[in-house]
């Protein structure tokens, strides 16, 4: 079973300086902060923010799930999980602002939170407070890459730059998810 192992403020990960070269105070914080993204983003932008479901799926092992997820969950005996990846869009402009990658181990959340998981279009930071979910954040890894096949979802060219961070959540000392959100390095410059 994975455990919280907490990290002294030392210790905790934060990016690099190349990694934060150029970006806007914005983007910094949306790299850093352990906030819901959803909230952030939805003062920064004026705008209401909804979930699009692009995939979501249940599996019993590991095998399909992002590589950098599958190392974090160790090789523990997690049980079920499900992989769901979203887009967070505005609501009434459809713009897409971020990409999220989550692979979440059900056997560690209560049954109403996976049942609202699969059945409705709200962003995990929203169910977190419905089900009163005390979380701690710990973040896994930043990059910087090629848009690639998430370019066509943020209308950008495959060869700009997206910028991501990696973060594992657990509740109750043990890890309940990890995401990946993602964005393109031309959004939120101030």
């Amino acid at each position: 079973m994975s455990v919280l192992n907490p990290l002294s403020l030392s210790q905790r990960r934060m990016p690099d300086k190349q990694m934060l070269t150029g970006l806007s105070r914005f983007q910094r914080i949306l790299l850093v902060a352990d906030g819901t993204v959803t909230e952030m983003l939805e003062q920064y932008l004026a705008e209401k923010i909804k979930v699009l479901k692009l995939h979501e799926k249940i599996a019993s092992d590991t095998n399909d799930i992002n590589p950098k997820h599958q190392a974090s969950l160790g090789r523990d005996d997690v049980g079920p999980v499900m992989r769901r990846e979203v887009l967070l869009q505005g609501q009434h402009t459809l713009q897409a602002w971020l990409h999220a990658d989550s692979t979440l181990v059900l056997n560690h959340l209560e049954q109403g939170f996976r049942a609202d998981l699969l059945a409705s279009r709200e962003p995990i930071g929203r169910l977190w407070e419905k089900y009163q979910v005390e979380t701690f954040k710990s973040i896994v890894d930043f990059e910087k890459r090629p848009a690639g096949e998430l370019a066509e979802y943020f209308g950008i060219s495959p060869t700009e730059t997206l910028i991501s961070r990696t973060y594992a959540v657990y509740s109750g000392g043990k890890l309940i998810m990890i995401i990946t959100e993602t964005f393109p390095a031309c959004f939120f410059q101030d």
